[in-house]
């Protein structure tokens, strides 16, 4: 995930782990009425929690099924990333969609389809539509919707986990009214994102679990739970089965010919 994690889900420079401390520090010592001074380091430690999510540089094989009444379709991806704003990819599995590919390089995301053998820019319109028919959205594989759309504010804490209050900036392009992010103390890693409509009412909610620890201290989730909360129901469960973090992919591995051809280093 990576803005996979991701893919995904899967997506702004990590903070150094100096800096996760030091924000921590604050937000324990401030623990209790949330008050300006704790809502001034909001969007600090939504970079924190967000660079979790990207777990740096990373190539990995990403088996994710999409569960509907009555039916569930299993996808195995390969995910490359730089850990910043640029990542690749491309679905394995099953034989009728392999070949698909998807390239994010900062707000831009680009779609390659074998079967009209060309890449499509996807425009703005359809970055909410359903990632492979799937609970999570095109934006979720971008990554930084969180960061870039929203306005970030300490909703509650205590010394297990904080809550973020995630508001849409004027003009976001974004169906939901509120994002609320929840991460464990002390090392802010996220465990969960739940979605809320225009009225006040959860839709979506994406679980966060098997964290692993990477040698600059970031905890990285390998599992992602996307359930529907609405009538229609079902879920998206993506689980990282090989991964390889603090690589460095080449730059050729973010370009339309990658995108069209795979790229392997």
């Amino acid at each position: 995930m990576n803005r996979q994690a991701g893919m995904l889900l899967r997506v702004a420079l990590a903070l150094r782990a100096s800096s996760r401390i030091l924000l921590t520090g604050i937000l324990m010592a401030l623990a209790g009425p949330v008050n300006a001074q704790v809502s001034a380091t909001a969007e600090e430690l939504l970079d924190t929690m967000v660079e979790s999510l990207r777990g740096g540089g990373q190539r990995a094989t990403v088996e994710m099924l999409v569960e509907r009444p009555g039916e569930t379709v299993r996808y195995e991806l390969e995910i490359i990333s730089d850990g910043t704003e640029r990542s690749l990819t491309r679905v394995l599995a099953p034989e009728r969609e392999a070949g698909q590919a998807f390239l994010v390089d900062g707000n831009t995301l680009y779609i390659y389809a074998p079967r009209l053998g060309r890449a499509l820019r996807l425009p703005p319109s359809g970055r909410s539509d359903g990632f492979l028919g799937s609970d999570l959205s095109y934006d979720d594989l971008a990554g930084d919707e969180v960061r870039d759309a929203y306005d970030a504010s300490v909703l509650r804490s205590d010394e297990a986990t904080v809550v973020l209050s995630l508001v849409p900036r004027s003009g976001a392009a974004t169906p939901y009214g509120e994002l609320r992010f929840t991460a464990s103390l002390p090392d802010l890693a996220p465990s969960e994102l739940l979605y809320i409509d225009q009225r006040a009412t959860p839709v979506k909610r994406l679980t966060l679990s098997d964290y692993v620890l990477l040698d600059d201290g970031r905890s990285v989730p390998t599992r992602f739970v996307v359930e529907d909360l609405t009538e229609r129901g079902g879920r998206t469960v993506a689980t990282w089965t090989e991964a390889e973090f603090g690589v460095t992919p080449p730059d050729r591995c973010f370009t339309l010919e990658a995108l069209e051809r795979g790229c392997s280093w």
